[in-house]
């Protein structure tokens, strides 16, 4: 294990990082994988009792997104300038998206018209799915590397980024979150409903094994070297091995022990797994470059100045834990089943 990511400013940083998308796939994850499941039943009670157990939660997990841009743009500015004009078109796409799911919530249900509820079913479940690919596809890319030059200048286009391996990545990303979503719905739901979330939860737990394994697969054929940190530092083993644990608990609590109320930690472990593992083949490396090694960002020719870092050090160790008591008591409060009958849109 490299020192230097518990000895060093930019090291601690790269894990504060982490923290941040961590505690985002944790809580909008499981929003936009419930919302992945909404055109896949025709069943009203089941897609207005799926709205109703994110309800009240989603809009205020979206706060793990916009304290993650912050601490990116204050901690690591190049790469934030780097990021948001490489991947601007799939920004803007998601910022759409994310308004087409808040606007639904507020809408659907307005008014009684089957053809008025259609439209803003279709705008719903793409304002949850769309997000869930492109965040794994734009991860993907920073990983894979894409065509930056010494002074952080794209030269490509929003098709450079549509390559194979991380348009997998993408739909690794979908099915982790409809396998978290589930394990919510597992939790919030009962009847027909709890009924639905299980299938869908084998279907999420069979769907990202299969893209994992093909991103996989594709990623040993062309850039095999991102394997190189596991060997060379084989404590970092413990993030996949954290991942196949989860796997493992998430299907035995889903179809052998039928413990339904714990496999949302099987799915919890699954995404912290995968994300260190990521962030650990990648290490230190945030956005790879393609026309050459030495442009690449890193945790060093990337980061502000030592006093900044102390700052915004010292801001985090007293705001992240509000945020996290305040996500804690949200979820208390409104914990319990919830059905189709009255809650958000009603």
């Amino acid at each position: 294990m490299p020192t230097e990511i518990f000895t060093t400013l930019n090291g601690i940083w790269f894990l504060l990082a982490g923290i941040f998308l961590v505690g985002y796939s944790l809580t909008d994850g499981f929003d936009l994988g419930a919302g992945a499941l909404h055109l896949f039943t025709k069943d009203e009670d089941i897609r207005k009792t799926y709205m109703n157990a994110i309800g009240p939660v989603w809009d205020g997990n979206e706060v793990w997104l916009i304290a993650g841009g912050g601490m990116l743009f204050a901690a690591f500015p190049v790469v934030y300038a780097v990021a948001f004009s490489t991947f601007y078109i799939a920004m803007f796409i998601v910022l759409w998206a994310l308004i087409l799911r808040a606007v639904s919530f507020e809408y659907r249900n307005q008014k009684d018209s089957p053809v008025w509820r259609r439209y803003w079913d279709i705008a719903y479940w793409i304002g949850n799915v769309v997000p869930s690919i492109l965040f794994g596809i734009a991860v993907g890319n920073a990983v894979l590397g894409i065509p930056i030059d010494e002074r952080g200048v794209f030269h490509g286009s929003f098709l450079t980024l549509l390559k194979p391996a991380a348009i997998l990545m993408g739909f690794v990303s979908l099915f982790m979150f409809v396998m978290h979503g589930s394990a919510y719905l597992l939790i919030k739901t009962e009847g027909k409903a709890f009924e639905f979330a299980k299938k869908s939860a084998i279907i999420g737990f069979v769907g990202f094994l299969i893209f994992l394994s093909l991103a996989d697969f594709f990623i040993i054929a062309t850039k095999p070297t991102l394997f190189n940190n596991f060997f060379e530092y084989p404590a970092f083993w413990v993030a996949p091995l954290i991942m196949i644990t989860g796997l493992i608990l998430y299907f035995k609590w889903l179809v052998v022990d039928e413990k339904y109320n714990k496999v949302i930690w099987g799915s919890s472990l699954t995404i912290i797994g995968t994300i260190l593992t990521i962030a650990l083949a990648s290490y230190p490396v945030f956005i790879r470059s393609t026309i050459d090694e030495k442009y690449n960002l890193t945790i060093w020719n990337s980061a502000s100045s030592d006093l900044t870092l102390t700052i915004m050090l010292i801001s985090t160790l007293v705001f992240l834990p509000i945020v996290i008591g305040y996500t804690i008591y949200v979820y208390r409060v409104f914990k319990g089943k919830v059905s189709a009958k009255g809650g958000y849109g009603h």
